[in-house]
């Protein structure tokens, strides 16, 4: 029997020493970002002798598990059969996701079929390249220099918790470009970050000038990546993004190699960044369901 419950502040902290030096630089695999996203996935946590057990929501999916996290011995086989029967109904099947791509051939062993949903695949940058974003990039050099340019007094600044005002009335401001069905997760998520924002040595930047903020980043450091789990910009002022990357990874690269961006920072940046720098590294989103809506998801269905 698998006794979850709700993953708390204490869990977080704990499970950041069992995922070190794992070399998963899937957001969803990040201890914090599960943390501040609680309110919208719901995770449980259950720290056993073998294995450690989570399970979060999806939406359109229910209930994903975690592929249960090796602690010592344990047989495989019989963890995956014991987590069958933890399933809160009978007749509900075992979603395991993200599934590393080191693991999979272990699974197929066990007759588990998995699938990439590129949807939610997270690409991993060069922190050294990343900082020369907005001098170095043909997309974005140009629009970069306009805007630090028109903006002579930029800087950026470390954020603390008596900012949370001022980014608040920032996010406001913007908030009519910015994706209805994602704003208010990003808001709690926003929350639960600057609440906790030096229990979990979180970095939060503000790029401003002495009149306004244009754009603000909150992330961590696990396994030498740096993970930009929010981030907010003035979509209606072309350079911000490079500037606001560039300027924050100058500050993420004294403390990492490497950075990912999560499915929560939208496809957009994701995209852009895919066109403008090449990652140095694929992280797959394997799991053994699919979302409706993603690439594959029709041609699995026939």
């Amino acid at each position: 029997m698998i006794n979850f419950h709700k993953y708390s502040f204490l869990d977080c902290k704990r499970l950041k020493g069992y995922l070190e030096n794992k070399n998963a630089y899937l957001e969803d695999y990040n201890p914090v970002w599960l943390f501040i996203y609680s309110d919208y996935y719901k995770p449980e946590i259950s720290f056993g002798n073998e294995f450690i057990f989570i399970r979060y929501n999806i939406d359109r999916v229910g209930k994903v598990y975690y592929p249960p996290i090796k602690v010592q011995g344990g047989y495989l086989n019989m963890t995956l059969l014991e987590m069958e029967e933890s399933l809160p109904n009978e007749n509900d099947v075992l979603n395991l996701g993200p599934i590393l791509d080191s693991d999979i051939n272990m699974y197929k062993e066990f007759s588990i079929k998995s699938y990439e949903n590129r949807d939610l695949d997270t690409y991993i940058y060069s922190l050294d390249k990343l900082r020369k974003l907005s001098t170095h990039s043909k997309k974005y050099k140009a629009s970069a220099k306009k805007f630090i340019k028109e903006h002579k007094n930029l800087f950026l600044k470390r954020a603390k918790k008596e900012d949370f005002t001022a980014i608040l009335e920032f996010i406001s401001r913007i908030r009519e470009n910015e994706d209805e069905l994602d704003f208010y997760p990003k808001l709690n998520a926003l929350k639960q970050a600057m609440d906790h924002l030096y229990e979990f040595d979180l970095v939060g930047a503000i790029l401003q000038d002495e009149e306004n903020i244009y754009g603000f980043i909150i992330g961590d450091v696990l396994d030498n990546c740096f993970y930009y789990h929010l981030l907010f910009y003035d979509k209606t002022i072309e350079g911000v993004l490079p500037v606001l990357i560039s300027e924050s990874a100058k500050h993420a690269h004294t403390m990492a190699r490497f950075a990912s961006f999560g499915k929560d920072n939208g496809n957009k940046i994701r995209r852009e960044l895919y066109e403008s720098l090449e990652p140095i590294r694929l992280e797959k989103y394997n799991a053994n369901f699919l979302l409706s809506g993603s690439e594959n998801y029709e041609k699995r269905k026939k």
